[in-house]
């Protein structure tokens, strides 16, 4: 069952930026090519090589090292099942939208949040080429955690240097940033974001990576945003028609 947690005093509406690892960090990690028109042939030296690349398969790929971290923190989960690493397909269609005050935007309505409180979660877009990569988008809502409180304490949480630790979504610190198809994007654990947004004309495959010990509480976390006032995000649109408030 979510935990129901009161809206804001005043509607919030979110602009969303491009997702990019600088301002992305707080919260987790974008997985990029950071050299899509640099092609892997043998014949490339150390020199030509971007940073944390190396030569794989006699020269015909580019390995880029540890581009996102894994984490498993449920050696602490008060019930002591063990976990597993879990890949899952989601399968997102695009999203709803309302329509917005200007013509070509529509409005995201973000009515619930969630977090992995013991893992990482890792969002790998399918299936998408390089021509397709900047018209498949999706959005990336997340907020940081408020300070411990009544209404969390049944919501167990690890113990670590940099982890969010206990605290229900700060919702007036709520950010959003969209997302080409040629981006994947991790969760750090502990990170409340919203479930999957797809925007645009088509849906996308996502193989979902992460661990999980099926002890629902543990696995993932849910927090439901009560009151009148609204919180959305703002999408530019193409032909597609939002629908009316």
């Amino acid at each position: 069952m979510p935990v129901q947690i009161p809206g804001p005093p005043r509607d919030i509406l979110l602009h969303p930026t491009p997702l990019t690892q600088s301002t992305f960090s707080p919260f987790g990690t974008v997985i990029t090519n950071p050299s899509p028109s640099l092609i892997p042939s043998s014949a490339l030296t150390a020199g030509d090589l971007p940073t944390n690349a190396v030569q794989a398969n006699q020269g015909s790929a580019l390995k880029y090292l540890d581009v996102t971290h894994m984490l498993d923190l449920y050696p602490q989960a008060p019930s002591k099942v063990s976990s597993r690493a879990v890949m899952n397909m989601f399968v997102c269609a695009p999203r709803t939208l309302l329509a917005g005050e200007r013509q070509g935007e529509g409005v995201f309505p973000v009515e619930i949040l969630e977090r992995h409180p013991y893992t990482t979660q890792t969002f790998i877009p399918l299936g998408i080429s390089a021509r397709e990569a900047q018209d498949v988008r999706y959005l990336v809502i997340v907020a940081p955690s408020l300070s411990p409180a009544a209404a969390d304490e049944d919501l167990s949480v690890p113990d670590g240097e940099g982890l969010p630790g206990r605290g229900l979504p700060d919702l007036g610190r709520l950010r959003a940033f969209i997302a080409h198809g040629g981006q994947a994007v991790t969760y750090g654990a502990g990170t409340w974001h919203a479930p999957m947004v797809v925007i645009g004309r088509r849906p996308i495959d996502f193989v979902v990576v992460q661990f999980a010990n099926g002890v629902g509480v543990e696995d993932c976390q849910e927090a439901e945003i009560g009151g009148r006032r609204k919180i959305g995000v703002v999408v530019p649109i193409g032909s597609k028609t939002a629908l009316k408030l």
